[in-house]
């Protein structure tokens, strides 16, 4: 081979390995998680002035990247790079920024969003007038294919509500805040100029529908409940508040920030037209409640015990107690100073911000009519019922000051007034009674401002040492009276208490003597009941006895009458004569006859003697006489039988059954006693 035909060769070796270098150098691959951005280093025309990416075959960095796949650039005119693809996470979003693009508009801090395929296209967001700056969009998770060189892209976390709090969004952009507000207004639903319904921005997740729908800067209205959210950090910062918590027991009035700023027509009236502080507040009198959220003041209507998501910074809530609120005044609390009263040094709010249930103050101290100190330990509990906290709201702004302003002074000086009249003793004496009344004042005077008050409790009064020793030693001299006087009545009474132990030891015989007692009484009485039943009967049988007697007297009577009239009175009397001697009731014969010569009296004795023993019944033992005597029994039935017949007699007169007998019957009947 020639030597130029070695040259030839030479070159053409040398040509074809520089093209090889020259094709190797310009091949790049763009994998799968990679961008590929080229920049034009020669053969094109200048950027213009500003611009820092290529838009038309301009010198410098495409807009436009490069997909996955395998590219072959000259590397004389364009340089080859690839970078990583942006990854949002899932709790992630991306905030963009690009470097190029028209100006942002006087007074916006964000780039409105413009179609770009979420900036993977760069050259239509530039084409499209996106703006230089950092962009309203955000980059929700996922993978993006973007141009770094265009595009810097920086991961934030997405906002997240915790349970229990509030998120209150703040705009940095948007329309500036009217003068007069402090929550931004509400952006519009609809363009005012063709009702075209504009979408909404979803709880501040869309800034450009927030832009478009008239949103003001400032915080929002509408407030951010717990969860996620992605929301662009630059267009909203996210304020996190805790819920508002009305506790049992409690209502919130809530003072409306929403609105403008109260004009002339919806302020207080002035004070010189005001009638009474006391005046309830009304529509008449003072414009300050309102029924409507959206309007700034207080709203008429609290909100009931529980848990509420609540714009903070939109409405303030004043918590009210409408259960027992306790105040008391006394011995342990700091009074300042410098005031001349007593004034609520230590108020007891709760830990989490609720109003104070407990409101402490210095004792009451009041002087008497006659110079004396006392310091009074008063407690006193009212209500405020819940239709009535906005009107405590709306006249003194707390409970706080309606206890500093109405309820101190007025309960401080009802106690002063009542003790500069009267003296100390008597002021402490009457302290049910005082109780009474300041109740019973307090009560009227605080129905002028919407408060109840329950109950007024004195727990102590102190007074002075001296007026207690002087009324102390005039106690015990008293209290030694009535002692004495009890002890004199407990020695009577030791004394009675002996007699009964003196009575109880002779119980036993007592008892005794009166059972004697009661059972000769028993006696007595038997024998009474006896004398009487004996007595009773006797006369009953005596009756009995001298009516048949009677009878029987009559009847012999009769027939004796009859007999006499027969044979006439003499004759009668002797047959009856000798009727009784046939019978043997008279003896004319005697049972022994004894004669004697007579010749001596002792023969004559003798003979009486005996001719008594031989009497066939022998000698009478019992006193009797002999048979020549008549007996006095004989004697004694003849006066009864005479007896009889007279009661008879007397008895048939007296009864009137029968006429008294007639003279020649009892002539008749003496005869016959006679004989």
């Amino acid at each position: 081979m020639s030597i130029e035909g070695v040259g030839l060769l030479i070159v053409a070796i040398v040509g074809s390995l520089f093209m090889l270098g020259v094709a190797s150098s310009g091949t790049r691959l763009v994998r799968d998680n990679q961008v590929g951005i080229l920049t034009r280093k020669m053969g094109g025309k200048p950027l213009p002035q500003g611009q820092i990416i290529a838009r038309n075959q301009e010198v410098g960095v495409l807009a436009t990247v490069l997909r996955p796949g395998l590219y072959w650039r000259f590397p004389l005119f364009w340089k080859f790079e690839t970078v990583p693809v942006t990854v949002i996470g899932p709790d992630q979003i991306g905030v963009v920024e690009s470097v190029d693009g028209q100006a942002l508009p006087p007074g916006r801090l964000l780039g409105d969003a413009v179609d770009c395929d979420s900036f993977q296209d760069g050259r239509a967001f530039l084409q499209n007038g996106g703006k230089k700056g950092p962009q309203i969009e955000i980059l929700r998770p996922g993978v993006y294919r973007i141009n770094t060189r265009l595009f810097s892209v920086r991961t934030m976390r997405a906002t997240s509500i915790e349970a229990g709090k509030v998120g209150v969004a703040v705009a940095l952009d948007g329309n500036p805040l009217p003068s007069g507000y402090i929550v931004a207004p509400k952006p519009v639903d609809a363009d005012p100029d063709d009702r075209v319904r504009i979408r909404q921005h979803r709880f501040f997740q869309d800034g450009q529908a927030f832009i478009e729908s008239g949103g003001y800067r400032g915080p929002q209205l509408e407030t951010l409940q717990p969860g996620n959210y992605y929301i662009n950090p630059l267009l909203f910062e996210i304020q996190k508040h805790p819920v508002a918590d009305v506790p049992p027991g409690y209502v919130a009035v809530l003072r409306s920030n929403v609105g403008r700023e109260l004009d002339e027509s919806n302020t207080p009236r002035d004070a010189e037209n005001e009638v009474d502080l006391r005046q309830p507040i009304h529509e008449g009198v003072e414009k300050l409640l309102i029924n409507d959220r959206e309007k700034r003041g207080i709203l008429r209507d609290p909100i009931a015990p529980g848990t509420y998501n609540l714009n903070p910074i939109a409405y303030n809530p004043f918590l009210v107690p409408t259960s027992a609120v306790t105040i008391d005044w006394a011995a342990g609390a700091r009074v300042r100073m410098d005031l001349p009263s007593p004034v609520p040094v230590e108020i007891e709010p709760s830990a989490d911000g609720r109003a104070a249930e407990f409101f402490k103050f210095a004792q009451l101290r009041v002087t008497s009519m006659d110079g004396f100190h006392l310091d009074v330990d008063v407690r006193m509990i009212i209500r405020i019922r819940p239709e009535y906290a906005p009107f405590v709201i709306a006249r003194f702004g707390s409970v706080e000051n309606l206890i500093e302003q109405i309820v101190h002074p007025l309960v401080d000086s009802s106690f002063r007034n009542r003790a500069g009249e009267e003296k100390a003793i008597a002021f402490v004496q009457g302290r049910s009674e005082l109780q009474q009344q300041a109740l019973s004042k307090a009560r009227d005077e605080f129905q002028h401002y919407f408060v109840d008050a329950q109950n007024l409790l004195i727990a102590y009064i102190a007074v002075d040492q001296t007026l207690l020793d002087t009324q102390t030693r005039k106690e015990i001299a008293a209290q030694q009276q009535e002692q004495y006087k009890q002890e004199a009545l407990a020695e009577s009474e030791r004394i009675s208490v002996q007699e009964q132990m003196a009575r109880a030891d002779q119980q036993a015989q007592v008892v005794e003597a009166k059972l004697s007692v009661d059972i000769a009484a028993d006696r007595a009485e038997a024998a009474r009941r006896e004398a009487e039943g004996v007595r009773d009967s006797t006369g009953a049988r005596a009756d009995g006895d001298a009516r048949a007697v009677r009878q029987v007297g009559l009847a012999t009577a009769e027939a004796y009458a009859a007999q006499a009239e027969v044979v006439g009175p003499d004759r009668l009397a002797i047959l009856k004569v000798l009727q009784q001697v046939a019978e043997g009731e008279v003896k004319i014969t005697p049972d022994v006859v004894v004669s004697g010569n007579g010749e001596s009296g002792g023969g004559g004795l003798f003979n009486a003697w005996l001719a008594t023993s031989l009497t066939p019944d022998g000698p009478r033992q019992d006193g009797a006489t002999s048979a020549l005597q008549p007996p006095e029994d004989a004697a004694d039935d003849d006066l009864l039988n005479e007896a009889d017949v007279e009661a008879d007699a007397v008895a048939v007169t007296e009864d009137g059954s029968d006429e008294a007998p007639q003279i020649e019957d009892e002539e008749e009947l003496k005869a016959d006693k006679e004989l």
